[in-house]
């Protein structure tokens, strides 16, 4: 199968080796670059929640003015940053999202308990309007933004008809979006994690998701086809 990688550059190489590893032959296009966002935060958190690999690289600024008493990392990828980064993780959802996080912590008591998630710009689902609703405070803080990178619609479709593409992948709504911006596909879609699936809906197409919220299930589904 060819493949299409859409994640951003320096996210796309274990991808791309995966699909390798399973006898496919990726081809990256980046849809969407991320860039860092100015932030001031400090002091202590009794919850850090940390959902993305982009996440933790743009947190590092600021970790030495941040103590929290618990971590939570969403994904085993973001947990294996997370702890190369020198943090101790004490807790990650079994779903990779934010339903994952409300199912972790609904039998927390969480009463005046603060958390910080520090993230992207735009944020998918709604965990932080969960922890207001439990009486906790949570402080959404803005740490790098998702830009589309800028693309023609020729330029995307001439790339996929010379790399006679099969598969298109997408792993953040984000991409989906910036994807669909330029150009339409009819190839098979497939995508990680629930809100990137909800993205490509929207596009009035279908796709296919593992269970599991990962680039090894992600290969496993491509196996398949």
């Amino acid at each position: 199968m060819n493949v299409l990688v859409t994640r951003e550059a320096d996210k796309s190489q274990k991808f791309a080796e995966l699909l390798s590893q399973a006898g496919h032959t990726p081809f990256i296009l980046p849809m969407i670059e991320c860039v860092p966002v100015d932030a001031e935060i400090g002091g202590y958190y009794d919850f850090g929640i940390f959902t993305s690999l982009n996440a933790v690289k743009y947190f590092e600024k600021y970790k030495n003015s941040v103590r929290f008493g618990k971590i939570a990392a969403v994904g085993s990828a973001t947990k294996a940053a997370m702890e190369k980064a020198g943090y101790l993780v004490d807790l990650m959802p079994e779903e990779f999202s934010a339903v994952g996080l409300v199912k972790l912590f609904q039998d927390f008591d969480l009463t005046g308990k603060t958390f910080l998630m520090a993230g992207a710009e735009t944020r998918a689902g709604d965990f932080h309007e969960w922890l207001k609703a439990n009486q906790c405070s949570a402080e959404v803080v803005t740490i790098y933004r998702t830009e589309a990178v800028e693309r023609t619609k020729e330029e995307v479709d001439a790339y996929l008809a010379k790399n006679a593409i099969d598969v298109v992948t997408f792993a953040s709504p984000s991409a989906v979006r910036a994807f669909f911006a330029v150009t339409d596909t009819d190839k098979t879609i497939v995508v990680i994690g629930r809100t990137t699936a909800e993205a490509v809906a929207k596009f009035n197409k279908k796709c296919l998701t593992p269970k599991e919220f990962t680039l090894e299930a992600m290969t496993d589904i491509i196996n398949t086809l």
